[in-house]
């Protein structure tokens, strides 16, 4: 008896669930596990099926699910599995902040129901094809988008309806979605939002949803934010990047050359911009937090000693905005009078949640946001139902406090993979506290290194709390017996050479990857086919000391109490990048990888009682002989 595959409809061959066109087994959705025809396989793994079932849940009552899910459970097809039951005619938004997760999603969407359509889109800038948009900067790039869309681009003409017709009939990669619209010669932005009406599924970036930009694009979707049913993809990275939102800064240097810039251009502007200078390189003082009348009263004198029509900073942004994008329409790196605009607009937010300071040397003023609820409270309020999930979603509830998120869901779910593959150990005999630091602890760490690395079979990573400390190790590994080739990460490295660096390990088993915690190596990259055989962790990476992290404490303390406001500005912080380096390597159940916490504080109860519960380990002060009889089980 023939039947068809429930992924691309093609027939099948007699008395056969092996698809010609997948080249995959299948079978019909009815005696797949996870029911309604949407979850696309067979068996469902461990752990997965209650997390498929408490998001569904949440969704269905219009709840927040805050979901810590180690690598290996399946988080994506869950989610998306559970939003699509649930869903009657909500839009589901799957927020991500990596293309690779953006390409995770799509191929999910295409292996579930074959009426389920998704629509993926990044920045306007990032999918236009056109070659003279790389490098503006965001505000001249808006208007040359503008006037290219009058002159260049099939925005709204019948070749833009026939390729929006096209991209709703099945998901494409947003490569694939650009391209096709580069060859019909219609704006694939413009498109895919165009398609993304129609679509159930809107795969992109978190600023669409927690930024400015929401009500613009929601309104572009025909949708309201209490229509749409809401997936956050490594979700312990929102908190920053909603505080991201709002920094900016400028200095000395900056006005000196944005004054030479408008004086050529605009002598009213170049007037206010000089007197502005003035003021601030008048500042006499020290570095410091200052309040927002600090920065007012200097542009309220810069107002005052001129002769011109502006009464206020408000009258004069647009102008100056105005003047800003034609000099860089000019010059593409006449960038400063723009950074002066975006500043002077920063700094009119009211409330306590925004951080304002001063250093010298060269006077520099910088404003920020403490508090990232001040942005995703109302979001998480007004939607119907959303799931939170990351490896390192942990602990949940200081993520339900940062995010203002009220009566969540908060759910941990062990790993699928066998434990004995795992084996965490921490050492007693080194730190890389300040105090102790020395040149006797450097060889020390510089020996362990190598005695892990003489001893493993296969490539191993070293993961350091700064470039400074990973450079004073690395000189003195280069005095001891290593096997190994190193690959340091230089602060410089663009994204290209990174990438690079880890196509090195695939050649062969003989490297050690040197590089700092909180870094793209050590959080962004997927270590895959266990090309990472060891990760040493080395000291604990507390963020440094300054006066914005001493202002995020207080304002936490204040809101959140004593104990609270240090753990979640200093303490979950730190352990949260070191559980993304321990999570590189481990991406499969066939993976194995031997870690190494080093530092003697993780047997600090202080510390081991804050990580997760199962991530288990115990202090070794035999690290050679544990790795070798790891490895030669």
């Amino acid at each position: 008896m023939q039947g068809f595959c429930y992924r691309c409809g093609t027939m099948l061959p007699p008395n056969s669930d092996d698809c010609p066109k997948c080249n995959r087994t299948t079978t019909g959705p009815e005696l797949r596990e996870g029911g309604n025809g949407i979850f696309p396989y067979k068996k469902i793994r461990s752990g997965q099926k209650q997390f498929m079932e408490d998001s569904e849940r949440a969704f269905k009552d219009g709840r927040i699910l805050l979901a810590h899910a180690p690598t290996g459970i399946g988080k994506t097809v869950a989610a998306l599995t559970a939003a699509v039951k649930a869903a009657g005619g909500q839009k589901i938004f799957f927020l991500t902040s990596k293309q690779s997760q953006h390409r995770m999603a799509i191929d999910t969407v295409k292996e579930l129901r074959k009426d389920i359509s998704a629509v993926d889109v990044i920045s306007k800038q990032h999918m236009c094809p056109l070659e003279e948009s790389r490098s503006l900067p965001y505000a001249a790039f808006e208007r040359f988008c503008s006037k290219a869309g009058n002159n260049r681009c099939n925005t709204y003409g019948s070749r833009m309806r026939e390729v929006v017709d096209k991209l709703k009939k099945r998901p494409l990669h947003v490569d694939e979605l650009t391209r096709t619209c580069y060859r019909n010669g219609v704006c694939p932005h413009k498109a895919a939002l165009q398609a993304a009406q129609d679509a159930q599924i809107v795969v992109c970036d978190y600023n669409y949803v927690f930024s400015d930009i929401r009500e613009t694009v929601l309104k572009t979707v025909e949708t309201e934010l209490d229509e749409i049913y809401l997936i956050v993809d490594e979700a312990h990275n929102l908190p920053d990047r909603i505080r991201a939102h709002l920094n900016e800064e400028i200095s000395l240097p900056l006005l000196s050359e944005a004054f030479a810039l408008l004086n050529e251009y605009n002598a009213e502007l170049a007037g206010f911009v000089k007197r502005l200078t003035n003021e601030l390189a008048g500042v006499e003082e020290s570095k410091k937090m200052v309040d927002k009348e600090f920065f007012d009263d200097m542009v309220d004198v810069a107002l005052r000693g001129g002769f011109g029509r502006y009464e206020d900073v408000g009258s004069l942004i647009p102008d100056l905005n105005e003047h800003a994008v034609a000099l860089i329409e000019r010059d593409a790196a006449a960038t400063a009078p723009l950074h002066l605009v975006s500043f002077l607009s920063q700094w009119r937010h009211e409330g306590e949640e925004v951080f304002r300071s001063f250093k010298p040397d060269p006077p520099t003023l910088r404003v920020s946001l403490l508090d990232p609820a001040y942005l995703s409270a109302e979001v998480f309020d007004e939607t119907p139902g959303a799931v939170l999930m990351s490896g390192t979603l942990h602990p949940g509830e200081m993520y339900a406090d940062l995010l203002g998120i009220d009566n969540p869901i908060i759910k941990r779910y062990s790993s699928p993979f066998p434990p004995e593959n795992r084996k965490v150990v921490s050492v007693s005999n080194l730190t890389t506290s300040y105090k102790e630091r020395s040149i006797p602890m450097y060889q020390a760490y510089a020996n362990a290194i190598a005695d892990v690395c003489n001893n493993t079979s296969g490539n191993v990573a070293a993961f350091f709390p700064s470039y400074s400390l990973m450079n004073k190790i690395i000189d003195r590994l280069e005095r001891v017996h290593l096997k190994k080739q190193m690959l340091i990460e230089e602060r410089s490295l663009g994204k290209r050479d990174k990438e690079e660096m880890v196509d090195k390990l695939h050649i062969n088993n003989d490297k050690l990857l040197l590089g700092v915690q909180g870094g793209s190596l050590s959080e962004g990259v997927d270590y895959r086919n266990n090309i990472l055989s060891s990760i040493l962790i080395v000291g604990i990476p507390f963020p440094p000391p300054s006066l914005e992290l001493d202002a995020l404490q207080a304002y936490y303390t204040n809101k959140f109490g004593r104990q609270k406001g240090y753990d979640y500005t200093r303490i979950y912080p730190a352990l949260n990048r070191v559980l993304q380096a321990a999570g590189r390597p481990i991406r499969s159940k066939e993976d194995k990888a031997f870690i190494v916490l080093m530092d003697k504080r993780f047997n600090y109860s202080r510390y081991k009682n804050s990580m997760p519960s199962d991530f288990i380990y115990s202090s070794t002060d035999e690290l050679t002989s544990v790795c070798r009889t790891f490895f030669n089980r």
